[in-house]
């Protein structure tokens, strides 16, 4: 059985770069203009502190990984998780909103179930396995975004559920 690797999708982060972008460009500009005024020049640590802030949660996203290999599964965000299938009791699709849910721009519930205050995606939906100690983790990946949502996603858990019942068989047998 052959590994399969989950990596997130393009236009995840997306918004949170062209704010990284932006604020980094403030920055400048009140660094430029603040040679003629002195105050200025500490103004633009705010949104220096700002872009720094947003390049670092972009790359964090990107970095996100899931794999499923033949002894487990290997989820990445900071840093590595490996769980052996043997250890997993159970796996499951958590949903937040359902997608009927989501608000198009613009209507009357979008204040109900739009990003909070508009700092970012919303996850929609991630897969949670239960270890042999019975606590419960979030994979990195598969994720369904509110921004980014992934049309694949209950296929991908569908895949998960799949490959963690044909692991856990074997072991029984």
């Amino acid at each position: 059985m052959e590994d399969v690797e989950y990596r997130p999708q393009r236009s995840l982060g997306t918004r949170t770069l062209v704010k990284a972008c932006t604020g980094a460009a403030a920055a400048v500009l009140l660094l430029s203009v603040g040679n003629q005024t002195p105050a200025l020049a500490y103004l633009a640590a705010i949104p220096a502190v700002l872009a720094i802030a947003w390049f670092a949660s972009y790359a964090i996203q990107r970095r996100h990984l899931a794999r499923l290999a033949a002894t487990g599964i290997e989820s990445r965000r900071l840093r590595t998780r490996f769980i052996p299938w043997a250890q997993i009791r159970g796996v499951q699709v958590v949903e937040r909103v359902q997608v009927a849910q989501i608000a198009v721009r613009g209507s009357r519930a979008a204040g109900r179930y739009g990003s909070r205050s508009g700092a970012g995606a919303r996850k929609i939906a991630a897969v949670k396995v239960q270890q042999a100690n019975g606590r419960w983790r979030e994979l990195a990946l598969p994720v369904a975004w509110e921004n980014a949502p992934d049309s694949d996603f209950m296929s991908k858990a569908g895949v998960i559920k799949d490959r963690w019942r044909a692991a856990t068989a074997e072991t029984e047998r």
